[in-house]
């Protein structure tokens, strides 16, 4: 009778330990800080918020001179082999409390590779859409990461049944998912990947550039004051896309007068 017992008992916490494993998942993949962005669709995702990683303790000001960063560090476009380490660089720009947590922080990183890896922009498409990366030339390590979507998907009410459709469009392009390697901060990496971003528009033909940034995230909002942008109010699609996000302004800079 015991082992019955011992048995149910052993089944049941199994039961509920996979129950709690599934809600802290789903609390993982819905749940987002007002700091970060959430780009979870498998295709376009333009109803995500992409918030720049940038905080007090990241602060990327320019300290390095621009031969000095040439010489340290290239920028270049991701390659798909790498985003398992990218993944990991998202994680720890943008969710930094799970740092210590050695059983929810894989369950991150699993979930941003997936979403990196539905999203990548594989060479020989329409080349509006990047992942661009920072690498140290010592080691030929990845330190930073940034997106720069210019595409312009269908809305769902003009293709229901698109799987590239979606609900608001997010202006375009639009700059992401900024995060710089904590030991290779504040050397001007976000800095030269926001202005290689803005090169890289200004080839695709568009004439301005759009990101997020959390309303109480002054460091950020400061240091992209001094790269030229400016806080806009929102507007049609831009309005109901910013509705969607928690605590975010959006941010614009004309690169094409």
């Amino acid at each position: 009778m015991g082992k019955v017992i011992r048995v149910v008992f052993l089944s049941a916490s199994f039961l509920f330990l996979c129950a709690r494993s599934l809600t802290v998942i789903g609390n993982l993949h819905q749940r987002r800080p007002t700091h970060v962005r959430a780009s979870c669709s498998k295709s376009m995702p333009a109803t995500s918020a992409t918030v720049s990683a940038i905080d007090k303790e990241t602060h990327d000001i320019d300290t390095t001179s621009t031969s000095q960063f040439q010489n340290e560090y290239t920028i270049r476009e991701a390659l798909y082999s790498e985003l398992q380490v990218i993944a990991s660089l998202v994680t720890a720009g943008f969710h930094p409390e799970l740092d210590s947590n050695p059983i929810l922080r894989p369950i991150r990183v699993l979930l941003e590779l997936d979403r990196l890896q539905n999203n990548f922009p594989y060479p020989g498409g329409e080349n509006r859409h990047l992942y661009l990366v920072c690498e140290a030339k010592k080691d030929k390590k990845v330190v930073a990461f940034c997106d720069i979507d210019a595409r312009i998907p269908a809305k769902k009410k003009e293709n229901p049944f698109s799987p590239f459709a979606s609900i608001v469009n997010r202006p375009h392009p639009y700059f992401s998912d900024l995060t710089v390697d904590p030991n290779h901060r504040r050397k001007g990496i976000a800095s030269a990947l926001v202005e290689e971003g803005e090169r890289r528009a200004k080839e695709m033909n568009c004439q301005e550039m759009y990101l997020g940034v959390a309303s109480t995230n002054t460091v950020a909002l400061d240091l992209y004051s001094n790269m030229g942008y400016e806080i806009i109010v929102p507007t049609g699609d831009i309005l109901e896309f910013v509705k969607r996000q928690e605590g975010v302004r959006m941010l614009r800079r004309t690169l094409i007068e």
